[in-house]
């Protein structure tokens, strides 16, 4: 936990006043609030339902919940220094506490220590969404430089070759045990295992790259509707987008990236980032391929037949929803809100994604617009086959 504070701590170092209580985006709180956030939460389960303790601020817990505060109201923020204090003061009795305390199996919150590693686990999800932030700032700063300029010579459609054909694997149809019963280490929508049946099918070894992406755009794949869901076209006219978020072109054609606080060349051979559910679907279908299942991506990812899954988060063709046999832990609104048929799962993590969070039975899941997650995607195909049918029978021949 002192490990993921300091790295919480060291996000902040270069972010002034303005930019600590500025809302960079509608569908992001200020950088600022995701601090006393992360304490009020903290405190909110240690200290309050382990403990025993009253709150220490009733503004606090209101302020910094996001049920009882709207986004656009969080840019009043309390100073740095308070919310700084404020959190010191929060952690230091969360490790006395600890030092103290025993972990009942029994007791739902520290049995397997499970309320802990959902707090370091919170916490360097929001380590992530606040780098998401930082990009958002770095993008508004560098296009307010005009005309942008990289450091070093940039890419010009003409000098992009078209790739080869993307290496697939192929998996075999049949059952396996999907998600988690580790109580102690997983959320709640990753429980419990079970058995799921998949058909064979062929999957990306690797995430899509740049270059790849690049023939999508080049050869008119934004201004195709043919590639696109119905709501995706919508989506892409209504926004007018034309390119993965933090692409730019300039006058003359060259190809860039914006990256922390740099333009730098498009680097072709990276997998491509920051595109919405509706694009990564348009360029699967523009691939003549699909997005893969979860349940898919899942198999493949067990099998260890996918490489740099932890470079970019990787969309799925799944919208988020309850394992059978659900169980909301240790409260209903961390994931039960989310299963509205709204939300598209994400695995695998990203280059931001902390070690906490990065396992085979992790989702990840956002609405099919939104861009600013730094997520890619790997595609997937059917092959011809006969379908397959779950044995729950199989479970105990499978563990």
């Amino acid at each position: 936990m002192e490990e993921t504070r300091a790295r919480t701590l060291r996000l902040f170092a270069n972010i002034d006043d303005a930019e600590f209580r500025r809302q960079a985006h509608p569908d992001f709180s200020p950088v600022g609030w995701h601090l006393g956030h992360i304490g009020v939460t903290e405190g909110y389960w240690i200290l309050q339902q382990c403990k025993g303790e009253a709150s220490r601020s009733a503004f606090y817990d209101s302020f910094f919940t996001p049920t009882d505060n709207p986004k656009p109201n969080r840019v009043h923020l309390p100073t740095r220094a308070e919310i700084l204090d404020y959190l010191a003061s929060i952690q230091e009795s969360v490790f006395a506490f600890l030092e103290n305390t025993e972990f009942p199996a029994a007791h739902p919150l520290l049995g397997d220590a499970n309320i802990f590693n959902m707090l370091l686990q919170h916490e360097e999800q929001h380590n992530e969404t606040i780098l998401m932030i930082l990009r958002l700032l770095a993008a508004e700063r560098l296009d307010a430089r005009q005309p942008l300029t990289p450091h070093h010579p940039a890419l010009l459609s003409s000098d992009i070759s078209a790739p080869n054909e993307h290496e697939m694997v192929s998996l075999p149809a049949g059952p396996f045990l999907m998600g988690s019963d580790n109580r102690g280490t997983t959320l709640d929508n990753e429980r419990p295992r079970h058995v799921v049946a998949v058909n064979d099918f062929e999957i990306d070894h690797y995430p899509v790259s740049n270059r790849e992406f690049l023939q999508f755009v080049i050869r008119g794949g934004y201004g195709n509707s043919q590639w696109w869901s119905t709501e995706g076209w919508r989506w892409r006219t209504q926004q007018r987008i034309t390119h993965p978020l933090y692409w730019r072109q300039s006058a003359t054609g060259e190809w860039m990236e914006i990256g922390g606080d740099a333009v730098a060349p498009l680097a072709l051979d990276r997998p491509v980032m920051n595109v919405s559910w509706y694009e990564a679907d348009a360029y699967a279908r523009f691939a003549r391929k699909r997005l893969p299942t979860e349940a898919e991506w899942e198999k493949a990812a067990q099998s260890g037949l996918l490489a740099m899954t932890a470079r970019v988060w990787e969309w799925t063709s799944t919208w988020f929803h309850p394992y059978p046999g659900f169980v909301a832990h240790p409260y209903a609104g961390y994931s039960v809100p989310y299963f509205d048929n709204q939300h598209r799962v994400l695995r695998g993590g990203s280059w931001a994604t902390q070690p906490h969070v990065r396992r085979e039975t992790f989702r990840n899941w956002y609405h099919p617009w939104v861009r600013t997650v730094f997520a890619g995607v790997r595609c997937a195909r059917d092959c011809a086959r006969e379908p397959v049918h779950a044995d729950s029978s199989l479970s105990e021949d499978l563990h």
